[in-house]
């Protein structure tokens, strides 16, 4: 005895065309089946793609990484001037507080301008009293700068 199994024909199809597919070897489908391995191929596409990020959420993280570059770059900008306001202000010999009053974009620039403000500052000597013997100091520009601000006020 054979064992024959009948199925019904899929809609759209004629009896000849499952006929010739049973006579060829190929196996039916049904369409719960079909839908479970169409459900099955799209998760694994989806767990493929897992982790990537949508067109949104890269716009979203574009704008953040422009604005953490930006503040970056200010941080930076502030770093160096601040660097070279204290290079001023060691070759100059003038206070870092007055060295941060001056407005030049780079250390040549900050240092020309200290230069043209000591200018304005002569060095005097001064005499000092040791205790006996009389020395004359002089006064750093430091310390000269020190001094008129204290006395401008």
């Amino acid at each position: 005895m054979a064992d024959e199994t009948t199925q019904a024909a899929p809609e759209g199809t004629t009896d000849d065309q499952t006929g010739a597919a049973a006579q060829s070897g190929e196996r039916t489908f049904t369409q719960e089946e079909v839908n479970r391995m169409v459900g099955d191929a799209r998760q694994r596409e989806r767990r493929k793609y897992e982790g990537y990020v949508d067109g949104a959420q890269l716009d979203e993280l574009r704008t953040q990484a422009e604005t953490a570059q930006r503040e970056l770059d200010e941080l930076r900008a502030q770093q160096a001037r601040a660097a070279a306001v204290a290079t001023a202000s060691e070759k100059a010999g003038i206070p870092l507080e007055v060295a941060q009053m001056l407005n030049g974009s780079d250390a040549d620039e900050l240092l020309a301008q200290a230069k043209r403000l000591l200018k304005l500052m002569p060095v005097h000597p001064t005499r000092t009293d040791d205790g006996g013997g009389s020395a004359t100091a002089k006064k750093t520009n430091a310390q000269l700068f020190a001094e008129a601000l204290a006395n401008a006020h």
